[in-house]
């Protein structure tokens, strides 16, 4: 039998450095669900610096968060 996966959804993770609040710094995540299982990393960098820059915050990483299911195809 040969195992197989399906993508069930993806998500894209920004990661925000609010700087510092009363002496801590403040980092805070933003999640977008929904993403195309289709789309590039290249693609999800360019939106996310894109939707970032719009924002206050410096954005200090991306993630992209995929979950698939894995099972055996049953052949």
């Amino acid at each position: 039998m040969a195992t197989v996966s399906e993508t069930y959804s993806v998500k894209m993770v920004t990661r925000l450095n609010y700087g510092l609040v009363n002496g801590k710094e403040v980092i805070k995540n933003k999640t977008y669900n929904d993403i195309s299982p289709d789309a590039t990393i290249a693609a999800m960098h360019t939106v996310a610096t894109a939707i970032t820059g719009l924002q206050a915050p410096a954005m200090e990483e991306m993630f992209r968060i995929q979950q698939d299911a894995i099972f055996d195809d049953g052949l």
